[in-house]
């Protein structure tokens, strides 16, 4: 995470580097995103970026905590596990506003999309931290529904929360393949998701 020289600097300073970071990620797949375009879109000496970050490893941790931070403004109430809702219901709404924070924040999503897309990404602790917890999350909730039971107890949690989490990253991904998608389809495809995990595919008699 980055230096306390980071986190001194003023937010305009703050901004640029972010706003650079954004700028590299979203132009460029992982593998080939330069630091030098960063530094020289930021306006920062490369000495500077040192005293900010030790490596770009971790100005990639930072910049995958302040997705996190955005996505927070949006999703926040839906991680209050205080308020009682149903984990089919909160699913949908996870799955509505995660496509309102990509239409709010296109860049920044984008950026994060790139990111996700390679495989030395994804395999490195960042993104398996954040795609473990994830699992935990739906895990918890759907453990919530079964002691209510609202789920079906046979059902091993954490089968089925990779397996949603697995079906939500594809429909997320098919929206940057096709980003100009109107919200009414979304929702459609998102409720027809939602649909065969209520139902199965079996026509029951």
């Amino acid at each position: 995470m980055p230096k306390d020289t980071f986190l001194r600097l003023k937010p305009e300073k703050k901004q640029r580097i972010i706003d650079a970071t954004i700028k590299e990620l979203s132009e460029h797949p992982f593998e080939h995103v330069n630091l030098a375009n960063i530094i020289r879109d930021a306006g920062i000496a490369r000495g500077s970026f040192y005293q900010y970050f030790e490596d770009k490893d971790d100005l990639y941790a930072y910049f995958s905590s302040y997705i996190g931070q955005k996505k927070s403004e949006i999703l926040q109430d839906l991680f209050d596990l205080t308020k009682p809702m149903p984990f089919i219901s909160r699913l949908k709404e996870l799955f509505l506003r995660g496509f309102v924070f990509a239409k709010a924040y296109p860049d920044l999503v984008l950026a994060g999309y790139n990111m996700t897309q390679s495989s030395i990404f994804r395999d490195s602790p960042i993104y398996q931290q954040a795609y473990q917890q994830g699992i935990t999350f739906f895990e918890m909730l759907i453990k919530v529904d079964q002691d209510q039971g609202i789920i079906r107890e046979d059902l091993d949690p954490r089968l089925l929360a990779e397996m949603i989490l697995f079906t939500m990253n594809h429909i997320n991904n098919d929206f940057f393949i096709h980003p100009n998608r109107q919200m009414e389809d979304i929702e459609k495809q998102v409720d027809l998701a939602i649909t065969i995990l209520q139902k199965g595919i079996i026509d029951h008699v």
